[in-house]
């Protein structure tokens, strides 16, 4: 014999109760009883007596509220009836029906519940849909409720809100609590998974398909804090590939000033450029400050994070870097030797001068440059015995560099 069905308006009543008295908020009772748009009234823990009565809304609810359990008390004892002639006993805390042991010739303790053939295909494929979210051990429990006369829908709405039924589901997609908690929108289920597939894919292609682990399980709860962190697919393969192409794969020179300056190896790039509190353009610029600093490493010279970072800020990217450190390891030894040989001038030209005319055009930068020139210049004309600028000593003539520099 069939489970007696609840009338439409009876099941709206029970599920605005259990919402209620689940605590899962007087926000969800509303929304199951309402007959029009109603707004959602304020409520601290979504009992009825937490309603804001005061406003024409908590009014409304509070009354919506009361009616649906007079409903309930005035139902309960003609539902429990309608249970017991058909063999079942009915529990009014839950709201739900059990079979009663038979006495007679069946000593299985259960009857039959005939259920239509549409329905068993609907919870077939309610079935798949789960097993597609990697949540396929709720079958059981779907059948469950298909045997306790849930329709489909109702069915999937409780393994997704009911607290009695959900932690499985709560757990799968734990990114979306993460989101709520935050004030983020939820995604839905079809988004998820469409971003767990992005990042799998991003990690795959620079050959870490094993970053997020290689358990499933794993990878999993991985991800959902990624996605519970905001990051999208576009940018969490902008991130990897900065951290990938720009430093892990770069020169050792650039691996070395990232290490020198931000104190992260090459095992904790990814990582660290995944971390959703560093922004992406803060991120970039790092990289751009490494390539900066791996160029001066390059050549030999000194570097500093202020100095690669303020080259960065400046506009100079890699490539320029490379060329500019180039010239300036060139110059620099020249350059250092002739300060040194014309103290009595009180030229000084070191590599922060020699960085500010390569890169920033600065003048002043320039014009020591030029003026130690002309020093040498002078000095190697009146060695040839031209003029009173001719050099005095031996010393001077061998160390000359006129025409170098």
């Amino acid at each position: 014999m069939a489970k007696p069905k609840m009338s439409a308006e009876e099941a709206a009543v029970r599920k605005a109760l259990a919402a209620v008295q689940a605590d899962t908020g007087v926000a969800r009772a509303q929304e199951i009883l309402r007959t029009g748009a109603v707004p959602t009234p304020t409520a601290t823990s979504g009992k009825i007596s937490d309603i804001d009565t005061s406003t024409a809304l908590g009014k409304e609810a509070a009354k919506r509220l009361g009616q649906a359990q007079s409903y309930i008390d005035k139902t309960e004892p003609i539902i429990a009836k309608r249970y017991e002639d058909l063999g079942y006993i009915y529990n009014p805390s839950t709201g739900q029906a059990t079979p009663k042991v038979n006495t007679g010739g069946d000593t299985s303790g259960n009857k039959n519940v005939d259920i239509d053939k549409d329905t068993r295909n609907a919870f077939a494929i309610l079935k798949q849909v789960f097993a597609q979210y990697d949540l396929g051990d709720l079958g059981s429990v779907l059948e469950t409720l298909m045997k306790e006369g849930y329709e489909p829908e109702e069915a999937a709405l409780a393994l997704k809100t009911d607290p009695k039924y959900n932690k499985a589901y709560i757990t799968r997609f734990k990114g979306n609590e993460t989101r709520r908690t935050a004030g983020l929108n939820v995604l839905s289920e079809a988004e998820y998974l469409t971003l767990e597939n992005d990042y799998t894919q991003t990690l795959k292609s620079y050959g870490l398909e094993s970053y997020f682990g290689v358990d499933r399980t794993t990878k999993l709860a991985a991800m959902s804090d990624i996605i519970g962190k905001d990051i999208s697919g576009p940018e969490f393969q902008d991130r990897v590939d900065t951290s990938v192409t720009r430093v892990k794969m770069a020169s050792q020179s650039t691996k070395d000033a990232f290490r020198q300056f931000y104190g992260i190896g090459e095992a904790d790039l990814v990582k660290y450029f995944l971390d959703p509190v560093k922004s992406l353009v803060s991120l970039k610029e790092k990289a751009t400050s490494a390539e900066i600093g791996g160029a001066a490493i390059g050549q030999g010279l000194t570097t500093t994070m202020t100095s690669a970072e303020d080259l960065a800020r400046f506009g100079i990217n890699r490539q320029q870097a490379q060329v500019g450190y180039a010239t300036i390891g060139e110059e620099l030894p020249t350059a250092t030797r002739l300060g040194n040989i014309y103290s009595e001038t009180g030229i000084t030209y070191g590599q922060t001068d020699a960085e500010e005319a390569t890169f920033k055009g600065l003048a002043s930068a320039k014009r020591k440059k030029e003026r130690l020139i002309a020093v040498e210049e002078a000095q190697f004309q009146g060695s040839s015995g031209v003029g009173e600028a001719g050099l005095s000593t031996t010393y001077l003539r061998r160390n000359s560099s006129a025409g170098q520099f």
